[in-house]
């Protein structure tokens, strides 16, 4: 019956009476790991913790600069179109379609990462978008700037949704939050830096230099991949019973079983390298690491149309409805953002330079950085003190308590940054108003991803690239609007009117902190039935 279904993402985070015989965490002995790890070696859940910071390190660095990439590019759309004849307003419209693309290109490289591997497409990728800023430094006209935009969002796309899924194979529930917030914190930074670099290459070696030092790095950064990034993909059969997904329906059955049996608690710094039954499994060596294809389990079967498919569904899900929504508005707000940076400062009263447009790009990287600390590592505490606070029973929706954060800074970043300019009050007033909307972009956009993972981890593949397709088609449709808008409204209402949508979004995460459990009831039914029929796994 629907109601002795587990609910997708409530689950027993805290051990609170020590009685359940699982896996727990090193240091903290009473929270569970979520998923419980297998007994393989190779299981990246059991991986030690060098080896998985090698693993983050190589995630980052490909996140990094895929960001760089794109944003490079942007104090330098004035020299572009001197050069070139594309006017500013068609390539912020490139723009916009690139995103697109990055959204729905997700639709074929997450699934080719589901199906034969996370490093083949990250190194294709990588060296695919290289080759392609080499041809954006030829471009002559608007079509072929939009041919580039096309087949670079493609190539860029895994930086959407696998580097989230990739974290989601490696890290347990309890921690998730603060590797999510170092994965936006990566992101944001990349594109906000890189057009620091940008403005001042631009000024003294041209706005070609830009893609060309790119490129470089970039084929550098997918040799490193190639090197050092060691596949996460690893199959492992569901059973929406056993211990792993310890649904909190199931915990007084838990609990009789672990009295009748020996202890499983393990210290997962330990990884076992045998099975209970005495099975010894086989360690891979680095140069069989280093394989390009054959990373697909014979056991594991292939769902690269049926994920399609299923990405379509889950938009009748009401959790990837509230989480795609979340997730656009933020792109939303950055592509109005950064639509509107290079107007604003560039002409009177402050006539900035590129290079010093880029330099303001600091005050982003500042709100970058306390937002990524609110949505991630701080998350994370809050969640699990609320578990401890309801006998250790985790919701996902415990998380959005950070929105209060983002409903008091979005609209005053908008005042200060959109009014303020429109008024012409000092620039640093600006910039502040720049620093406040930047916090609240990897908020959105963290809390957004790590929720729907929360709740449907056996089919967050699938999850991630439902709700990207809903923001990279927000976002697109917003590099189209900003500029008219602007000319339209005028600076200051674009921005009351931003401020005004910024804060109904984020108090939707209030009202959905009431109304998320039942509707993650509501889908327990048609969820758990995906799952064992197209046999998904938690990993």
């Amino acid at each position: 019956m629907k109601e002795d279904l587990p609910i997708p993402g409530t689950v027993q985070q805290v051990d609170v009476n020590h009685s359940l015989h699982l896996r727990h965490g090193t240091g903290q002995d009473d929270i569970v790991l979520i998923p419980q790890p297998s007994q393989h070696p190779d299981d990246p859940l059991n991986w030690s913790y060098r080896r998985k910071m090698l693993n983050s390190c190589c995630q980052m660095a490909w996140c990094f600069f895929a960001a760089a990439l794109i944003s490079g590019l942007s104090p330098a759309y004035l020299l572009i179109s001197e050069d070139t004849g594309i006017s500013v307003a068609d390539l912020s419209t490139g723009n916009g379609i690139m995103y697109l693309f990055m959204g729905w290109g997700t639709l074929l490289t997450q699934n080719l990462a589901q199906n034969w591997g996370r490093r083949p497409v990250l190194v294709v990728g990588m060296l695919g978008a290289s080759l392609m800023t080499i041809w954006s430094t030829y471009v002559k006209s608007v079509g072929e700037w939009y041919a580039n935009r096309v087949l670079i969002g493609l190539f860029i796309s895994p930086q959407e949704a696998l580097i989230e899924l990739c974290i989601a194979d490696v890290h347990f529930t309890h921690n998730r939050g603060l590797h999510m917030g170092i994965y936006n914190w990566t992101l944001w930074c990349g594109a906000f830096l890189a057009p620091i670099a940008g403005g001042f290459v631009a000024d003294s070696m041209g706005w070609r230099w830009i893609q060309y030092l790119l490129a470089i790095i970039c084929l550098c950064i997918t040799l490193g991949i190639f090197l050092g990034f060691e596949d996460t993909m690893f199959f492992r059969k569901f059973d929406r019973n056993q211990e792993t997904v310890i649904p909190t329906e199931f915990l007084p059955a838990l609990s009789a079983e672990a009295e009748k049996g020996p202890s499983s608690q393990i210290d997962s710094s330990n990884p076992p390298i045998s099975s209970e039954s005495g099975e010894i499994f086989p360690v891979k060596t680095y140069l069989q690491k280093l394989k390009m294809w054959g990373l697909h389990n014979p056991k594991q079967p292939y769902t690269f149309w049926q994920s399609i498919y299923l990405s379509f569904r889950l938009l009748l899900f009401p959790t990837q409805i509230f989480s795609g929504l979340l997730v656009g508005s933020i792109l939303a707000w950055y592509n109005v953002l950064g639509g509107s940076l290079a107007e604003v400062l560039g002409g009177a009263p402050y006539n900035f330079t590129a290079d010093q447009i880029g330099l303001t790009y600091f005050a982003s990287v500042i709100g970058v950085s306390v937002g990524c600390y609110c949505s991630g590592w701080l998350s994370d505490i809050l969640a699990i003190r609320l578990a401890r606070r309801r006998q250790g029973i985790k919701e996902p929706e415990d998380r959005l308590w950070m929105a209060i954060i983002a409903i008091i800074a979005h609209p005053l970043g908008c005042i200060l940054y959109g009014v303020g300019a429109s008024h012409h009050i000092p620039w640093i007033g600006v910039v502040i108003g720049i620093a406040f909307m930047c916090l609240t972009l990897p908020m959105g956009s963290g809390l957004a991803i790590t929720y729907i993972i929360d709740c449907q981890k056996e089919l967050a593949a699938e999850s991630i690239v439902t709700i990207i397709l809903i923001r990279n088609t927000i976002g697109f449709a917003f590099a189209y609007a900003v500029n008219p808008m602007i000319s339209n409204m005028g600076l200051q209402n674009t921005f009351i009117l931003i401020a005004v949508l910024g804060i109904v979004f984020w108090s939707a995460c209030f009202l959905w902190i009431g109304v998320g459990k039942s509707a993650r009831k509501s889908i327990a039914k048609s969820y758990w039935t995906i799952v064992e029929k197209h046999g998904l796994t938690a990993h």
